[in-house]
């Protein structure tokens, strides 16, 4: 085999250097370069083979680990494998923090130990020049000396005095510190101007502002416009004042759009419009009204907005349509001033028959209308000659009217009954064409005499003259009266031939309502009877309360309204039992006067009253109480046994017997 392979982890012993040919099954052996360490896995040996070559592992000698370097504040290490020797490791900052030092460093031998070839580098923020300072106005930095990445600072404009122009800040007025090489830091936009803008009033011809109205107008104010009615905007319909005094979008123009509202044409209407707006091409209809036309057989026209925004023409009047002259044979209008020498739609005519003669299916006179097709309606009618009717017999009665002297067709007869005797039937009758009366003639028959009249009241007949068979009336009286009998009566007849009242007239009697009765109860005025209207009050006696209305009144009817109220007896509940308190109570409801005992639940507590009693008005009286004793009233219990000369012998013995009370009381809380 030829010379051993040349590795970069391991060489060849001394021993083997100088030998230009090794015989085959001979072996070499490696030791480690410096920065390497020896693999226990792997021998250090190779050997010659066949086909003149070295056989063996290559990879018995590792690469040594450097220590972990560490990483800077505000930056971070990269790393793609292990700290081996012979590997690099770079380092990165964070977002506004420059590098300072080397980015990259290495793992080297230095005094056989291996380690690394430089320190890491530092990460500092990126600065920045202090922002520039602007005519007319300053920022939120003046003052400071240091501007790091991120830093912010805003623009704002001086005051000016009274009466002056205002300065506006013209371009934006934050700007902030970042850096477009990670090293310098710049600031991201130019600093804003201070200076006057105005901007020249805006208007536009033919439209209107809709917002942002101002006598005067600076920078950044934006208008908003909107176009008259049929016009149109071409451009935007907002601008705003920019820094070089002119508006942008530039301002818009309000253009025609449509034509004028179609003109009104006389008799004529409008039809199918689909608003009030008529671009260029729009076709209007026009339709005579009925009975009308523009001329004979033409009653629609359509006029069309042309691009200059005109209407095409306009429409001549609607004019009426025309009907014949009627021709009547034997006939005539009943009124001259309805003659004319030309009748139009709308006209009325009447036509009567000369005298002798009349018109067929009608009665005196037919009216004639000139329809919307220029016919006559109903048709010009025939006067043929005139039939007559029987003539009326009048027993017990009278003609009072009639209109003509004979009783042709169409004569109206009016007749009227001697006194006694009432009209059966319509009183007013017309001759018809069929020889006949219509209605009907009527006929006189007899009536009964008024019904008679009664003291303090009336009947339903007053103001009529005649009561003819089967007439009712019915009687009332007046208020605070009482109606005694039947309260109608009824014309009628006994024998088929004479008539009368079915019977007697009622009474009107004085209303009387009985004296009120309330047990165990009390009522205001004290009487026998009560009038109509009178009103009584009521109360009751002492441990009783009202159930129902406090008040009743008297009605026509006698009886009372409201009705009657009633007393019952007043109750006390069962009282509430309380913390301290003990009851003994065993209903839910106590009668007046009925009593309850209780006590005291705790030691040291008393109360005044031992009993309650239940009250007229419903409570329990005295209400029941507990009270701590306190120390200061036995003291006072005993002063008061010095004061009043209790013998001596009986004050030791109260003396002894409060002691006794006390020791026991503090042997009870000690336990």
């Amino acid at each position: 085999c030829d010379v051993p392979p040349r590795l970069p982890s391991a060489e060849l012993k001394e021993q083997y250097h100088g030998i230009a040919s090794f015989p085959f099954k001979s072996t070499v052996e490696y030791v480690c370069r410096p920065g390497y360490v020896r693999n226990i896995n792997a021998r250090s040996v190779l050997v010659c083979g066949l086909n003149n070559m070295w056989h063996g592992s290559k990879e018995f000698c590792t690469p040594k680990l450097c220590s972990y370097p560490g990483e800077p504040a505000n930056g971070r290490l990269l790393l793609t494998g292990k700290f081996s020797f012979g590997s690099a490791v770079n380092f990165t900052c964070n977002t506004g923090y420059r590098l300072i030092g080397h980015s990259q460093i290495h793992c080297v031998v230095k005094d056989e130990v291996v380690t690394w070839d430089r320190d890491i580098p530092i990460c500092e923020p990126i600065p920045c020049l202090p922002p520039p300072e602007i005519a007319n106005g300053e920022h939120s930095g003046a003052g400071k000396e240091l501007f790091e990445y991120g830093a912010s600072v805003t623009y704002w404009c001086h005051t000016v005095r009274r009466g002056e122009r205002p300065f506006s800040l013209v371009g934006d007025a934050s700007i902030f510190c970042t850096t477009t090489d990670n090293l310098n830091g710049v600031w991201n936009k130019p600093a804003p101007e201070c200076k006057v803008v105005n901007c020249e009033h805006p208007s536009v011809q033919n439209g209107r502002l809709l917002s942002g109205y101002r006598a005067e107008y600076g920078y950044r104010d934006t208008v908003l416009f909107d176009c008259n009615f049929r016009y149109t905007i071409n451009g935007s319909d907002a601008s705003t004042c920019k820094e070089n005094g002119l508006w942008d979008p530039p301002l818009p123009l309000c253009q025609l759009s449509s034509c004028e509202d179609p003109p009104e044409v006389h008799n004529a209407v409008k039809a199918k419009l689909a608003g009030n707006l008529f671009p260029a091409g729009s076709v209007v209809t026009y339709e005579c009204r009925k009975g009308h036309e523009f001329s004979p057989g033409e009653n629609t026209r359509h006029i069309k907005c042309q691009p200059d925004f005109t209407w095409t023409e306009i429409p001549r009047a609607c004019e009426r349509i025309r009907c014949p002259n009627p021709d009547i044979r034997n006939g005539k209008p009943l009124h001259i001033w309805e003659h004319k020498d030309n009748y139009v739609y709308g006209d009325r005519l009447e036509i009567t028959c000369n005298s002798g003669y009349t018109i067929k299916g009608h009665s005196k006179s037919v009216v004639l209308q000139c329809t919307s097709d220029g016919q006559w309606d109903p048709a010009v009618p025939e006067c043929t000659q005139e039939p007559h009717c029987p003539k009326p017999d009048t027993a017990h009665g009278r003609e009072v009217y009639k209109s003509k002297n004979d009783y042709t067709v169409g004569t109206q007869l009016r007749l009227a009954c001697d006194l006694g005797y009432v009209l059966r039937g319509q009183e007013v009758t017309e001759c018809q064409a069929d020889e006949s009366w219509a209605p009907p003639l009527p006929f006189c028959d007899k009536v009964c005499d008024p019904p008679p009249k009664i003291a303090n009241g009336r009947h339903s007949g007053s103001g009529q003259e005649q009561f003819p068979y089967g007439t009712e009336v019915t009687y009332s009286c007046a208020e605070g009266l009482s109606l005694i009998g039947g309260d109608s009566i009824y014309c009628t007849s006994d024998d088929g031939v004479n008539l009368a009242w079915s019977g007697p007239a009622p009474e009107c009697r004085v209303v009387r309502c009985p004296k009120p009765a309330v047990e165990r109860g009390r009522m205001t005025p004290q009487r026998f009877t009560f009038p109509y209207g009178a009103a009584v009050r009521f109360s009751c006696d002492e441990g009783f309360v009202l159930r129902g209305d406090a008040e009743s009144r008297c009605l026509a009817d006698g009886a009372w309204h409201p009705p009657l109220p009633t007393c019952q007896p007043v109750r006390c509940p069962r009282p509430s039992g309380q913390e301290d308190l003990a009851i003994y109570s065993r209903k839910l409801w106590y009668e007046v006067n009925e009593t309850l005992s209780f006590y005291c639940k705790r030691d040291g507590r008393h109360s005044a009253n031992s009993e309650i009693t239940c009250s007229a008005n419903g409570t329990w009286m005295p209400t029941p109480t507990c009270k701590k004793r306190d120390t200061c009233e036995k003291i006072l219990r005993n002063r008061e046994a010095f004061q009043c000369g209790v013998p001596l012998t009986e004050l030791k013995t109260l003396l002894e017997v409060q002691k006794l009370y006390l020791e026991i009381q503090k042997l009870e809380k000690e336990l």
